[in-house]
């Protein structure tokens, strides 16, 4: 039962690493990108987590007793250690396409650093493998300011790794007659700016009309909820 708990969440995003993985387009035909895409999941989620999380502490102090400095600085240790293994496939990816002596491979992923999109690719790594080294201090991983800009860079190079993946691929094909450069249209800066008005909504009214913390798990922590406590306190009072 806790192998199928451990391994479902990892199903969907390795079959939609296949996606990419059974094309034979350079930069996408990688066996790296399953695993490569379960640790870029659980880093962008948490990074995610906490770019509202700590705004909503802040909004609501009462959770600040049941979200502690303890949690975020707990996070911020698994934004390192996710942030050390996305790095890791980053670098993997060039030593891959070295080490298979496909020319095409490596190219791609020259291109990406070194070619017209250089821009995305270095502020991919700059936000999702170098600010995270932040929390190697205790005083940066318990400080909630510098955990939300390091959460806030992070889903910043999340995004941008979905363009290099995307973009940086697809625009130096085989064929020199299909190079070309992307230029989002006003369709495709509509949807983004759309999804995010929705997600913010639906965040709001999820904060205004349901309960943030399962009233279970809230009363499992309160001082009633301790038998020996509780039952103490009862028979002093029956003394009486």
């Amino acid at each position: 039962m806790v192998r199928a708990l451990r391994t479902e969440p990892r199903l969907p995003l390795t079959a939609l690493s296949f996606d990419f993985v059974t094309s034979i387009l350079p930069g996408w035909h990688t066996t790296i990108f399953p695993p490569y895409f379960v640790a870029g999941a659980i880093f962008g989620g948490f990074a995610m987590v906490l770019l509202l999380l700590i705004p909503a502490r802040e909004l609501y102090p009462n959770f600040k007793d049941l979200l502690t400095l303890r949690h975020l600085e707990n996070m911020a240790k698994i934004l390192l250690v996710t942030g050390m293994m996305v790095g890791f496939a980053y670098a993997m990816e060039f030593f891959i396409a070295w080490y298979g002596a496909n020319e095409y491979e490596l190219y791609a992923f020259i291109n990406r650093a070194t070619g017209p999109y250089w821009w995305a690719y270095w502020t991919m790594i700059t936000c999702n493998v170098v600010s995270p080294q932040l929390f190697w201090s205790r005083a940066m991983r318990t400080n909630p300011v510098v955990i939300w800009i390091v959460a806030l860079l992070v889903t910043i190079g999340m995004w941008f790794e979905r363009f290099v993946i995307i973009v940086t691929s697809l625009h130096r094909a085989f064929l020199p007659g299909e190079w070309h450069m992307f230029f989002p249209t006003w369709v495709d800066i509509l949807i983004f700016t759309g999804s995010l008005g929705i997600f913010v909504s639906m965040f709001m009214l999820f904060m205004r009309f349901l309960p943030q913390f399962p009233m279970a798990e809230v009363k499992a922590v309160m001082p009633q909820a301790d038998p020996h406590g509780h039952h103490g306190s009862h028979q002093h009072g029956g003394g009486h």
